[in-house]
């Protein structure tokens, strides 16, 4: 009898497991999405895994695609999956890329509709497409980067070798930072370069509506500013002193941030708001011809790397009170602090920044 209900609990679990993955195939799982607007209608593009058996189809595509066009999303995701034979699968989404038309007039529909759909987990990347439509993002696909929506993701989440300008939030988080009424988001874009995808520069938000895009060197120095830079290149002038005579200002150095995330605080004093960063930086590429021996020779380039800081985050800032976004969440940190709201717009902004440069594995700290 032990035996008999041995077997029974074994062929259950074989049966259950067939279930499921019999199930799975006959889904059609959707990787990526694309919206774009035009002559009032939306445009919905589906990159769907294609599940087909390689033994059956060895020159298959990683992917195909379906197209949908409607006077609502809901319309334009009706009308995408009648070209598909078996039930869309939302729940593997990677990525969402919108056109810059549909950021700046329609995401609070694209927020309204997908958080209504159960069936989509909204953990995935919110892309926009910059200078191209989405429909040519998510189409964008070569031996290297067979599958679009992956290719995007990867982009994101890769920081190595490479300014971080992409943003550290998902869908989720996007959405949590739009609709709270003290702080304004931004969101990664995605370029195509001589026919290859690439990483764009931030688009930041009022509210609801894109208002522009953040250059590649401000989208840096902004994840510095709100402390989740994983990697930065700053390529500053050789500094020029009587100790080093020979230094050019036509040359450069290049660091770059290897150590931690940059430590960074927002204190808020009456009228006043300070922003003070402060990061660990080491020298990768030297074009200047300078004593390394000398410590003089590191506390000049530390007085080089903090003013161009300086300037750097007053550009950003500027932007953000230009388009009236509050990217740096000013707002909040006031209300949390003085529980009233003011306007980040009217405040005086003051600048800090220490540089600490790392000397043969060796932190050095400059004292003043």
């Amino acid at each position: 009898m032990k035996k008999l209900l041995i077997l029974g609990i074994f062929i259950l679990t074989l049966g259950t497991g067939c279930f499921d993955y019999t199930e799975l195939n006959e889904m059609a799982i959707v990787s990526g999405i694309s919206v774009d607007y035009e002559e009032d209608k939306f445009n919905v593009a589906f990159e769907i895994l294609n599940t087909t058996n390689k033994d059956d189809s060895k020159d298959s595509s990683k992917v195909y695609l379906t197209k949908g066009v409607g006077s609502s999303l809901s319309e334009a995701f009706a009308d995408a999956s009648l070209e598909i034979a078996k039930s869309p699968y939302l729940a593997h989404l990677k990525t969402l890329v919108i056109s810059e038309e549909v950021a700046k007039e329609h995401v609070e529909e694209i927020i309204d509709f997908l958080i209504r759909d159960n069936h989509i987990r909204n953990i995935f990347y919110l892309a926009i497409a910059k200078d191209t439509s989405a429909f040519e993002v998510i189409n964008n696909t070569d031996t290297n980067n067979p599958v679009a929506s992956t290719a995007i993701a990867n982009l994101i989440d890769s920081t190595t070798f490479t300014n971080n300008i992409a943003a550290d939030l998902n869908f989720e988080k996007f959405v949590v930072n739009i609709i709270d009424p003290r702080k304004d988001t931004y969101v990664s874009s995605v370029e195509i370069e001589n026919g290859i995808l690439k990483l764009g520069p931030l688009a930041i938000f009022k509210k609801y509506n894109m208002q522009t895009f953040l250059s590649e060197d401000e989208s840096a120095i902004f994840n510095v500013m709100n402390g989740s830079s994983n990697e930065i290149h700053l390529k500053v002038e050789c500094p020029s002193s009587d100790d080093n005579n020979n230094s050019s200002s036509n040359s450069n150095f290049i660091v770059l941030t290897t150590f931690d995330k940059p430590k960074t605080s927002i204190e808020i004093k009456d009228t006043t708001a300070t922003i003070d960063v402060e990061v660990e930086l080491r020298i990768v590429e030297n074009h200047c011809k300078m004593d390394f021996k000398e410590v003089k020779t590191y506390e000049n380039i530390q007085k080089n790397v903090e003013e161009q800081l300086k300037k750097e985050m007053q550009k950003v800032v500027e932007k953000s009170i230009k388009y009236e976004s509050d990217i740096l969440k000013i707002e909040e940190i006031y209300y949390q602090k003085n529980k009233k709201d003011i306007d980040f717009t009217t405040l005086d902004y003051k600048y800090k920044s220490k540089a600490i440069i790392n000397r043969n594995g060796l932190i050095f700290e400059v004292k003043e």
